[in-house]
């Protein structure tokens, strides 16, 4: 997107037309916002070895996706109607898309976890990845605060952008030794299949923190444009 505006994002948001399509990306995040909520009732259910309250919270999740995945599809619906400067719209596109894989992998990784019986992962995996679920939502809620900045024009939104980077790379690290924590029980306990599926699944959470960091960094790149 190419902005209008020399140091302040307000300027270019002044133009309703773009104001408009970003209130919608707005909404867009609140349902990955309560995706990553529902994934956190489910990783607390996964921790209690609790399978029915598992499935009751993957139904909400599988829910909540496909209703992220309405949002993304009407905003590219308003994206074709009103006069768009070509370059405009395949930024608004590639953040929509992005925050989208972030709702996609929420979904992937808690189906992958559907098929572990948590009752045979060790008390100490199951409370990492359950920590792990955390981290992705809080890189989600410092997300939100960096595209609320560019939607209202603040003059913080780079350092909102960046603290999602921060919290990604946090991930990034957190991940590797809980794979590894994976890897080892894997080898004792032998269950290769709760082995798999587990690894996935943690490598999905890692998958929608990219993708946060992905978003983050095309909010950086169409205030960088304007600067």
């Amino acid at each position: 997107m190419r902005i209008l505006f020399k140091g302040n994002p307000s300027i270019w948001l002044g133009k309703q037309r773009e104001k408009d399509i970003l209130r919608l990306t707005e909404k867009h995040l609140r349902k990955i916002i309560s995706l990553a909520i529902a994934l956190k009732d489910f990783i607390q259910a996964f921790s209690a070895n609790s399978t029915e309250s598992m499935e009751t919270s993957y139904k909400e999740i599988f829910k909540l996706e496909r209703e992220a995945d309405d949002e993304k599809e009407s905003i590219i619906v308003e994206l074709s109607k009103g006069p768009f400067h070509p370059m405009d719209r395949e930024d608004i596109i590639r953040l929509v898309l992005t925050m989208d894989d972030v709702a996609a992998n929420i979904k992937a990784a808690s189906t992958k976890l559907l098929y572990v019986d948590p009752a045979n992962i060790p008390d100490n995996v199951r409370k990492d990845v359950a920590e792990l679920v955390n981290m992705v939502y809080n890189i989600v809620m410092s997300f939100g605060d960096a595209l609320q900045g560019l939607i209202v024009g603040s003059k913080d939104v780079l350092k909102l952008a960046e603290n999602v980077e921060r919290k990604e790379e946090a991930i990034d690290e957190f991940r590797v030794v809980l794979i590894a924590k994976i890897l080892e029980w894997g080898e004792k306990s032998r269950r290769i299949s709760a082995l798999l599926m587990l690894k996935e699944a943690v490598e999905n959470l890692e998958g929608a923190s990219d993708c946060t960091e992905d978003a983050a960094n095309i909010i950086r790149g169409i205030v960088a444009v304007g600067s």
